[in-house]
């Protein structure tokens, strides 16, 4: 009884918190917020909270577009350099509360297809992100922060390590050079060292 009445309080607050979705379909110039909570009804201003978006979500906003990308990879911190190139297109969802990103290109000589979602979560404090792709069965995730400073993302998490069966720290970076370039560095752990290595850049710019 209990579950079923947790679940039944979520669905109301959930669909409080995204009625305004809707309306942001017919009037995209203006975004989409929670319907306001009763002043009684704390569990519903909490929600209305959690799940409005704030300053944080726009600071993604730089990143929706179509991108060129340049891809630079080692799989090992001795190995050559594998070069690829791809495109990007990021976009928001779900009321500029997340931003969905798909990409398409080649690797080692294959078809590559990967899709990302980016958000910030207001309950944690901080940027995450999630990411699946066509050269795996896993999803990454991962936390991070924003320097407004050097316009920096920095995000750490666990990635699939195949040689030893195991998922291992992993760190990114993404860098808005400007308002039509950005780079995106990636280290993973070193299965002989333990120790981070740069594994991944890529160099988007903005598809005229």
């Amino acid at each position: 009884m209990k579950s079923g009445r947790f679940l039944a309080l979520f669905a109301v607050a959930a669909v409080a918190a995204g009625s305004t979705a809707a309306l942001a379909l017919q009037d995209k110039g203006k975004e989409a917020k929670p319907a306001s909570a009763k002043p009684d009804d704390p569990m519903m201003a909490k929600w209305a909270e959690f799940a409005t978006p704030g300053a944080d979500h726009k600071v993604l906003e730089a990143k929706v577009g179509k991108w060129n990308d340049k891809v630079t990879c080692w799989m090992t911190p001795d190995a050559p350099p594998m070069e690829a190139t791809g495109t990007s297109e990021i976009k928001w969802i779900f009321g500029n509360r997340f931003l969905q990103g798909t990409t398409k290109g080649e690797m080692a000589g294959q078809s590559f297809e990967g899709m990302g979602t980016f958000g910030f979560d207001n309950m944690k404090k901080k940027y995450v992100s999630s990411w699946v792709d066509n050269m795996g069965t896993g999803i990454m995730m991962a936390e991070g922060t924003y320097d407004a400073g050097t316009k920096t993302f920095t995000y750490t998490g666990e990635g699939p390590d195949v040689m030893s069966g195991k998922y291992a720290p992993v760190k990114s970076t993404e860098k808005m050079v400007d308002k039509d370039n950005w780079v995106c560095e990636m280290w993973c752990t070193d299965a002989k060292s333990g120790k981070l290595f740069k594994s991944m850049e890529i160099k988007s710019t903005r598809a005229k």
